[in-house]
């Protein structure tokens, strides 16, 4: 039998799958607030769970950020980007009490994703650098942020949360290379708007119902 724990998730899911037949469509506050209502779910799902309480503030910090960044312009990317920035923090502190002393160099993989994890945003970093302008020291705290919650998240036991964490510093990858790097009218643009999406959501969902186990 279904709880209603089970019915709000399968609405985020909808709702998300859903966002890609709207994404494409004009920023309005329609698009706007249904961008929203996918995290916004995830983070009740947390309530009704039982999950942390930081769990569920990272969840509505990162809607917020949703809600800045479905639109365009200078502020409400600087709004999404101090929120998002916020909720990994916030995720840090979810997943510092979960880590396992020593697991990371007690399995291969981990230590080699660390590294690749640092390779990449270096690169990334590098190819961006120019286009930021004034917001290059904005940007070296979120990534300083991000990587410290994706390292965090290789000393977690469940291997999960360190794909989740994964998914979700690709999908930031792709919104900045978008942003700086190629403009609207890349050849790739189109394609990378879905992939940004896709990957965000299923960052966010795979770390809801993770972290809420653990």
């Amino acid at each position: 039998m279904a709880t209603p724990a089970t019915g709000v998730l399968m609405l985020s899911v909808a709702l998300g799958l859903g966002y890609f037949w709207i994404l494409p469509r004009p920023k309005t506050a329609l698009r706007a607030v249904w961008k929203t209502l996918p995290v916004v779910l995830l983070a009740l799902y947390a309530l009704l769970v039982g999950a942390p309480n930081l769990l569920i503030v990272a969840l509505l910090l990162g809607a917020a950020g949703d809600g800045f960044l479905a639109f365009d312009g200078a502020r409400a990317f600087v709004g999404g980007l101090v929120a998002f920035l916020l909720s990994h923090l916030v995720y840090a502190a979810v997943m510092a009490p979960l880590g396992i002393s020593g697991l990371v160099f007690a399995e291969a993989w981990r230590p080699i994703a660390g590294l690749l994890l640092l390779v990449h945003t270096l690169v990334i970093v590098a190819l961006i650098r120019r286009q930021v302008g004034r917001l290059f020291p904005a940007i070296l705290a979120y990534v300083a942020v991000f990587l410290l919650v994706g390292w965090m998240g290789l000393r977690i036991g469940n291997p999960w949360v360190a794909v989740g964490t994964a998914i979700f510093i690709l999908s930031d990858t792709l919104l900045a290379l978008r942003r700086f790097r190629w403009g609207p009218d890349h050849r790739y643009d189109h394609a990378a708007a879905y992939a940004v999406w896709g990957t965000y959501y299923a960052a966010q969902l795979i770390l809801t119902v993770t972290l809420s186990e653990a």
